[in-house]
């Protein structure tokens, strides 16, 4: 008989994160092998504010730097009306994450895994944005290994697309109460290389009522012109547990018409001197169709406002822009003859070229 506490779906998210969302770490510092890139990422909403943290940790390659040396990261953007976003650095002292588990600490800044929940605390230096968060996955996660690349080492994800998430966040003299609200989280690593032949598309649904048990994924590699598909797929899951996983040829994705924002807002704040153009390549509505057998979904997403986090290259003096496009998804299906619906505002991520 399965044990009590393993019989609850609750204990059963949590034990599944803390078992297989712990950091990877580098290996720069005791065997010379460099080029590792990590990182953690969250997105949460409520009415009239979206918002996204990153912390990432990756290997300074720069001359001179000593070996095992880490540039760490926190991203914080938060829209209202509009965009409002800073990036803080912390040097290694300010630095310390914890290989084989969830502890990444910067300065005073802090996501941690305690008690199955992750917790997260944020001061920007110099945003008046702060919060503190306790999130509770709702999904057990799901994970890939090894998506291959061109000219590059793989890449890595785990994703946990639906938690619930209490705190508050503040905004100048703004303060939002969250009590209850979606979030999503997701943790990627590997060694692969800004610049090389690969672009990508990712974004999630997860519906604003907790009694919904829908909560979906949708992930697309390309090359980096996007001729040449080299992964796509929608993972569905129904309460904790992935119910299907359509992949390759049984979705087709179409862009509809073109995004043209009046402003781009833009990370670092410097890099609108290299990269100043309003114009992306972001579409007006994207629409996926998913079918195997009588199964079927159909997504659709809405922009309405775009962040850039812009990336220097690593092997050449171009840039990778990382679009954060806020809006609203819709999803309708049948899955084993029972309805699918899902309505929401989102956060999908379109990466490529400057």
């Amino acid at each position: 008989m399965m044990p009590p506490s393993l019989a609850d779906p609750a204990h059963r998210a949590r034990r599944a994160l803390a078992d297989n969302g712990f950091m990877r770490r580098s290996r720069f510092g005791w065997d010379g092998i460099a080029g590792h890139k990590e990182w953690l990422h969250f997105a949460l909403h409520v009415e009239g504010l979206d918002l996204l943290v990153n912390f990432s940790v990756v290997d300074d390659v720069r001359p001179g730097i000593r070996a095992g040396t880490e540039q760490s990261r926190l991203v914080c953007l938060v829209r209202e009306k509009s965009w409002l976003g800073d990036i803080d650095h912390f040097s290694r002292d300010e630095t310390r994450v914890v290989g084989g588990r969830l502890d990444v600490r910067f300065a005073h800044n802090f996501a941690m895994l305690k008690n199955g929940k992750l917790e997260l605390s944020a001061r920007m230096r110099d945003l008046p944005v702060s919060l503190e968060l306790s999130l509770d996955p709702v999904t057990l996660p799901t994970q890939a290994n090894n998506l291959q690349v061109e000219g590059c080492d793989p890449i890595n994800w785990i994703v946990v697309p639906r938690l619930l998430a209490h705190g508050e966040v503040r905004i100048e003299d703004r303060r939002y109460v969250i009590s209850g609200a979606t979030a999503y989280h997701d943790h990627n690593w590997g060694r692969f290389r800004w610049g090389k032949n690969f672009a990508w598309e990712w974004g999630y649904a997860a519906p604003d009522s907790r009694q919904n048990p829908w909560t979906l994924v949708f992930v697309r590699l390309s090359d980096r012109p996007h001729l040449a598909d080299l992964m796509q797929a929608i993972f569905l899951w129904k309460g904790e547990r992935q119910v299907r996983l359509f992949r390759a040829g049984e979705l087709r994705v179409r862009h509809e018409g073109l995004l043209r924002p009046q402003r781009v807002f833009k990370l670092p704040r410097v890099m609108r001197l290299v990269c100043p153009s309003n114009v992306t390549d972001i579409p007006k509505k994207l629409v996926v169709r998913a079918e195997r057998g009588r199964d079927y979904i159909d997504l659709e997403f809405l922009p309405t406002d775009v962040a850039q986090v812009i990336i220097p290259n690593d092997d050449d003096l171009g840039v990778t822009i990382i679009h954060e496009v806020a809006g609203k998804v819709a999803v309708s299906g049948r899955i084993d003859g029972e309805r699918v619906l899902i309505e929401g505002s989102s956060i999908f991520e379109f990466l490529g070229d400057g």
